[in-house]
């Protein structure tokens, strides 16, 4: 059955792809969060909400069996979580507003002063992470509530105090919360990742047709080839740039996204896109053929990085997989660009300015690659 070599690599090849993309399936396996990173600032510093930050960072736990973990930040100011958002730092924060402990004296009286919390949402990080971080303080801060409302409840039955109609809505849930977005996706939640399969796609594809093209040109010496290298990095360089300008149109046209900084974006696509054919086009210089599907494969591992946070993601797949994924560059650096107003030099620039630079050196190296020669 197996005597023929092609039904021999019929069977590896099932066996490998099957354990492939099995393991493309580990991070949409385990998406419960770990060491979410959320902040929690004390603008009040009285004693009450002090025992409150010591009471919600003691929380780092929720969820079921597969349950999200969370590691507090405390910070002194709502001014540096802003900034720290800005670099992407926590998916939310919760901020005891000032004069906190004043209105919590207030609640007995006729009239009560309801203390306030912020809840802070960094959307663009992760839309889905943000939106567990939202519901995750809504439910701490509504739990502090109630029972600082029935705290109250209960002096005042001791004190014998009347509990008018008012107050006692009030004391049903005391603290007044309110949510602010920050970096919101609402309107394009995909402005960014939008570009991972056009560019990467189109890399490949015109690298494919460029190896076609090294075929049909002779020559002669090692002077002559590196030319031919030469005008095969201007026609990527020419390529790209058409692809970053024109996915960015597209994006416009197709998609109605607005980008502010249409051209740092357009750019960056164009740069990622170069970055990837000269790595596309190095490898398959050396590999020929055969170094398509590994591109191919890589697209497919790399689909989970444009939904899951980082935090969602299995250890193995973080530790094994995703250093091996040159399009993160492309989704994190785009990320910053879209929603959180990056410069075009930043450190995504430089990893695919890195890339670009293996791919031409595999892409020149080549040139002295061992030709078979022909057998007489």
């Amino acid at each position: 059955m197996f005597k023929n070599k092609f039904h021999v690599i019929a069977l590896v090849v099932a066996l490998v792809m099957g354990a492939l993309l099995m393991v493309a399936q580990i991070p949409t396996t385990h998406t419960a969060p770990k060491n979410l990173p959320i902040a929690i600032v004390d603008a009040d510093k009285s004693t009450t909400s002090q025992a409150i930050v010591k009471q919600l960072t003691s929380v780092t736990t929720t969820g079921g069996a597969n349950a999200t973990t969370i590691k507090w930040t405390v910070v002194k100011s709502e001014q540096a979580v802003k900034q720290a958002m800005d670099d992407q730092k926590y998916y939310g924060a919760l901020v005891i507003e000032p004069n906190f402990a004043q209105n919590v004296m207030t609640l007995a009286t006729p009239n009560p002063t309801k203390p306030e919390m912020r809840i802070i949402v960094n959307q663009a990080k992760n839309a889905t992470a943000a939106a567990g971080v939202q519901n995750a303080l809504t439910m701490m801060t509504t739990k502090v509530g109630s029972a600082m409302g029935t705290q109250v409840l209960d002096k005042m039955q001791v004190m014998n105090m009347p509990v008018p109609a008012a107050t006692a809505k009030v004391l049903a849930q005391p603290v007044a919360v309110s949510t602010k977005v920050m970096h919101a996706t609402t309107n394009k939640p995909t402005a960014s990742t939008a570009f991972f399969q056009p560019v990467w796609m189109g890399a490949l594809l015109g690298s494919v047709m460029l190896l076609f093209a090294q075929k049909g040109i002779a020559t002669d010496d090692f002077k002559h080839a590196w030319r031919n290298k030469g005008v095969e990095v201007l026609v990527m360089a020419v390529v790209a740039i058409a692809s970053g300008f024109g996915t960015t149109e597209f994006a416009h046209v197709i998609l109605n996204y607005n980008y502010d900084n249409f051209v740092t974006v357009a750019f960056y696509a164009s740069l990622a896109s170069f970055a990837f054919q000269l790595l596309m086009l190095g490898v398959m210089s050396w590999l020929g053929m055969a170094g398509v599907p590994v591109f191919a494969l890589l697209m497919l591992f790399a689909a989970p990085l444009m939904t899951l946070a980082p935090e969602m993601l299995t250890h193995f797949y973080s530790a094994y997989v995703m250093p091996w994924l040159p399009m993160r560059f492309l989704l994190d650096g785009m990320k910053g660009i879209v929603y959180y107003n990056v410069n075009f030099w930043n450190g995504n620039t430089q990893n695919l300015l890195w890339l670009a630079l293996i791919g031409a050196g595999l892409l020149f190296t080549s040139i002295y690659k061992p030709t078979k020669q022909a057998i007489a």
